[in-house]
C-alpha cells in the first residue's frame, strides 16, 4: 500500500511544534504570518521551576511546552485535537496510516532528531529529542514515511525503522514515546488579525496574572530573589540554553533572546498592516527585552548572580509594560 497526501508546506525554521497545524491550516486556506502561532500559543514565555529531585533541580523555560502551547491554540483558533500516547509503536503506526488513508495527516513527536537523516551535523551523531514533524504520507513496499519538516522545503522520506527509532523517546513534561496528533478544524477558521489579536491579548492575562507563580512576571521576579541560592552548574546552563535557538549552549549569543526578537518583528509587522498602535509601541519593548536576555545569559554563563538577578528585574519591569499594552487593545 501507498498513499500520499498533498499539501503546501510553510519553511520556517524553529517552529517545529506548530509547522504541522500551519500546514493543515494553510491546506484549508487560512495563512498567518511566520511566528505567530507559536508566539501566541506561549513561545517568548517564561517559566521557572524547582524541584530537588529533578536534574538540574532548577529549570527556567523561555516558551511553553506543546502540550500547553497546542491547547491554548485550540482555545484561539478553536480546533480539537486527538493524541494517542505512550503507546507501542506496533500499536500506533497501523493507526497512523489508517489516518493518511482516510486524508488526515498526522503531527509526530516529539522525536529524536538523532534518526533524520536530512538534518546530517545531527543524523547518528546527536540526541535532540524534542522535534516535530507532520506525516503526510507512507510507502509499505519502499518501507518509508513521507514527512514535512520546518526545517525542510522538500518533502522528506524516512525510513519505518528510523521513524520507529525516532518516537521511542519519553521527555518529561513534554511528550511520551509513539505519541501522534490528529486535529479537527472548525467550520469557519479565523483571520490572521482574529488570531493575533484574542491570542495576545489571552497571552498578555496569562503573563501578567499567572494561575500560579512558575509563569510570567511573578515567576522572574521569584526567580531575581532566589537566583542568590543557586549552586547547581546544571541549572545556569539550563537557563542560557532555553533561551537560545535551537536549545544548546551557544558560543555566540545572538539567538540567545528568549524568542523576543520574533515577537518584536511578528508585532511591529502587524501593528503596521492592521493600524495597531498598542502592538506596535510593545514590538519595542521586546526588542529591548531581548537585548536584556542576550545579557542575562552571558552573566548567567559567569554565574554572576548579582548581575543576573538585577538583568531578571530590568526584563520583568519591561514586559510588564509591553503585555500591559497587549491586553489593552481594543
Amino acid at each position: 500500500m501507498k498513499k500520499v497526501l498533498s499539501l503546501p508546506h510553510k519553511f520556517c525554521e524553529s517552529t517545529c511544534y506548530v509547522n504541522g497545524l500551519e500546514n493543515i491550516l494553510a491546506w484549508k486556506g487560512a495563512n498567518y504570518t511566520d511566528y505567530l502561532l507559536s508566539l501566541v500559543g506561549g513561545m517568548a514565555g517564561f517559566a521557572y521551576l524547582h524541584f530537588k529531585s529533578a536534574d538540574p533541580p532548577c529549570m527556567v523555560f523561555w516558551g511553553a511546552s506543546p502540550k500547553y502551547l497546542l491547547k491554548d491554540l485550540g482555545s484561539i483558533i478553536g480546533f480539537e485535537e486527538t493524541v494517542i500516547e505512550g503507546r507501542s509503536f506496533k500499536y500506533t503506526f497501523p493507526k497512523l496510516k489508517n489516518l493518511i488513508d482516510e486524508g488526515r495527516p498526522v503531527v509526530a513527536g516529539a522525536l529524536d532528531m538523532y534518526f533524520l537523516h536530512y538534518y546530517p551535523d545531527l543524523y547518528k551523531k546527536i540526541h535532540v529529542p524534542i522535534h516535530y514533524i507532520l506525516v503526510v504520507g507512507y510507502d509499505d513496499e519502499e518501507q518509508v514515511v513521507f514527512v514535512h519538516d520546518c526545517s525542510n522545503e522538500n518533502l522528506q522520506k524516512v525510513p519505518y525503522d528510523e521513524f520507529e527509532k525516532s518516537l521511542d523517546v519519553k521527555v518529561p513534561g513534554m511528550s511520551k514515546k509513539n505519541t501522534i496528533r490528529m486535529f479537527t478544524l472548525p467550520e469557519k477558521i479565523p483571520s490572521e488579525f482574529e488570531v493575533a489579536k484574542k491570542g495576545f491579548s489571552y497571552k498578555a492575562e496569562k503573563f501578567l496574572n499567572p494561575p500560579v507563580h512558575l509563569f510570567g512576571i511573578l515567576a522572574m521576579r521569584k526567580l531575581a530573589d532566589e537566583i542568590f541560592g543557586w549552586d547547581n552548574k546544571k541549572c545556569f546552563e539550563h537557563m542560557v540554553m532555553f533561551a537560545t535557538t535551537p536549545p544548546l549552549l551557544p558560543e555566540t549569543f545572538e539567538n540567545s533572546h528568549g524568542m523576543r526578537f520574533w515577537q518584536a518583528s511578528v508585532l511591529e509587522t502587524l501593528g503596521k498592516k492592521y493600524n495597531i498602535l498598542n502592538w506596535s509601541k510593545s514590538s519595542k519593548l521586546f526588542k529591548q527585552s531581548g537585548e536584556h536576555i542576550i545579557s542575562l545569559c552571558k552573566a548567567t554563563l559567569r554565574q554572576d548572580r548579582q548581575k543576573i538577578s538585577m538583568i531578571l528585574g530590568q526584563i520583568a519591569d519591561v514586559e510588564e509594560k509591553a503585555y500591559g499594552l497587549l491586553k489593552d487593545v481594543e
